[in-house]
C-alpha cells in the first residue's frame, strides 16, 4: 500500500484542506484523483510515497493531466502494486474461532 496525501479548494469554498487516502498503487491514486477533480475539487499539491513519509510529488503537468491515459500509466509505473504478506497469527483460526485451523 502506498499513502496519497493532496491539497485541495472544495467547491464549498474551503481552501487548501489535506486529504491523506491509501492506495494500492499509482492507478488508484490517479483514479482517485481524478474523482475529486470531476467534483470541482481544485487539486493543489499531491504527494506519493510509503505511510508515514512525505513521498514524492506528482508534478503540476501530471495534476492538469491526471485523467489522462499517459499519465495513468506512467503514475502505474511508477508504483506499482505491492504484495503484501498475509499476517501470520499462533491464535489459530481467527474467522470461525469454533473450528479448527489448517495450519
Amino acid at each position: 500500500m502506498y499513502h496519497l496525501k493532496f491539497y485541495a479548494d472544495c467547491p464549498d469554498g474551503l481552501k487548501n484542506k489535506l486529504f491523506c487516502y491509501s492506495v494500492h498503487d499509482g492507478k488508484h491514486a490517479a483514479d482517485l484523483l481524478s474523482r475529486f477533480k470531476s467534483n470541482g475539487f481544485g487539486l493543489r499539491a499531491a504527494f506519493i510515497g510509503d505511510p508515514g513519509q512525505k513521498g514524492q510529488q506528482i508534478t503540476k503537468a501530471q495534476i492538469t493531466f491526471i485523467s489522462n491515459l499517459a499519465t495513468v500509466s506512467s503514475l502505474y509505473v511508477k508504483y506499482p502494486p505491492r504484495a503484501e504478506p498475509f499476517p501470520t497469527t499462533d491464535k489459530g483460526n481467527q474467522l470461525a474461532p469454533g473450528r479448527p485451523s489448517i495450519n
